[in-house]
């Protein structure tokens, strides 16, 4: 390419000066050295355009090289999007009209936040600049990783008790509380008793009990099975419940988590429920007492308690694994052994009027 160019304008000039007439050798003095001054001017306009074709050859390898160098980078920023998976402040919902004027998908909020310091990758990538954080997949779970520095940004989210932990679950009824992983059944536990309280109150009850009740034996079984189920590596699982097939009685270890005599009244008003609002056994009741031509006196519900946690056996099996890969084994087993006591254990709600 370059080759031919310069030939275009070589032949430019060389037609250009053929048009002027080019001394005899064979003349005078004075003719030779007119012959000197047009020989130069030919000889000025070769290098002139042998310049003119090595700085259109310079400017063409700089762009193609520009070129190449931006049409790298740019793949290189979209590979690091799609594999580190960050997130700017502008993907949360609490920005989603933001996002939606920048163009940005909002960020559907996963049920895992982990609380992380930026690690090296994340930092020297240009895709991560002014990231609050990024998305990863652990044992299956979406967990959403945030840089410490950027909590405050996550608007409208509430960590119970503080956002100084570590690994946080989401509340299964209110969706902007996130609990920390070793504080949740805990905190779960406290906040349905407080609304059944709550429920006695606004109901005007003169007396209420709340009884947890748990089948130890099926208990044992299940946390067997799921250790077994956990390891890797092992043979086919064996069948626990076999195992103890005719060896025990069936036990139930019962604990009276809140009993309370109250005044009453009888003017009954139907409280808000947050863990309780969908339970068939508590609207029922709440029907019965707000029924003024039904003179109830007294009520016993039965509850799955697992029903109101939010956390699945198999649920609790991914969650487990995800922790431990996050680095909080204790935490883990934690969760699975509190998922499998609430799964046997039954709420008795006695209420009198």
């Amino acid at each position: 390419m370059a080759k031919n160019n310069f030939i275009r304008k070589l032949g430019d000039v060389t037609l250009k000066e053929s048009n002027e007439q080019v001394p005899d050798t064979t003349n005078s003095t004075k003719d030779r050295g007119i012959q000197r001054e047009d020989l130069k001017k030919w000889a000025g306009g070769i290098v002139r355009a042998a310049k003119d074709t090595i700085n259109e050859v310079v400017d063409n390898i700089k762009e193609k090289s520009d070129d190449f160098g931006k049409r790298q980078a740019d793949a290189r920023f979209e590979k690091d999007t799609l594999l580190l998976r960050p997130v700017f402040r502008e993907m949360l919902p609490c920005n989603a009209e933001t996002a939606s004027e920048k163009a940005v998908s909002v960020l559907t909020m996963p049920a895992i936040i982990h609380v992380v310091e930026k690690d090296k990758k994340h930092s020297e990538s240009k895709a991560c600049d002014y990231s609050i954080g990024h998305l990863s997949e652990e044992n299956g779970i979406t967990v959403l990783n945030v840089y410490p520095h950027h909590l405050a940004e996550l608007g409208g989210i509430t960590f119970f008790p503080n956002a100084e932990r570590s690994i946080y679950y989401v509340d299964p009824v209110q969706k902007n509380l996130y609990i920390d992983i070793q504080e949740y059944f805990k905190q779960l536990k406290i906040a349905r008793v407080n609304e059944l309280e709550q429920l006695a109150y606004s109901l005007g009850a003169t007396h209420f009990e709340i009884v947890f009740k748990t089948n130890t034996v099926e208990l044992e079984r299940a946390k067997k099975k799921a250790e077994l189920g956990m390891k890797k590596g092992k043979k086919k699982l064996v069948d626990v419940k076999a195992e103890h097939e005719g060896k025990e009685v069936k036990k139930d270890y019962v604990e009276v988590a809140k009993a309370l005599d109250l005044g009453g009244h009888s003017e009954p008003v139907v409280p808000e429920l947050v863990y309780f609002k969908d339970d068939a056994d508590i609207q029922n009741l709440i029907y019965m007492r707000m029924d003024k031509k039904n003179n109830l006196k007294k009520k016993e519900c039965s509850i799955q308690y697992s029903h109101s946690s939010g956390i699945t056996e198999s649920d609790a099996m991914r969650i487990q694994g995800a922790i431990e890969k996050m680095g909080g084994g204790s935490a883990g087993v934690s969760i699975m052994n509190e998922t499998l006591n609430e799964s046997h254990t039954t709420l008795i709600y006695k209420i009198e009027f």
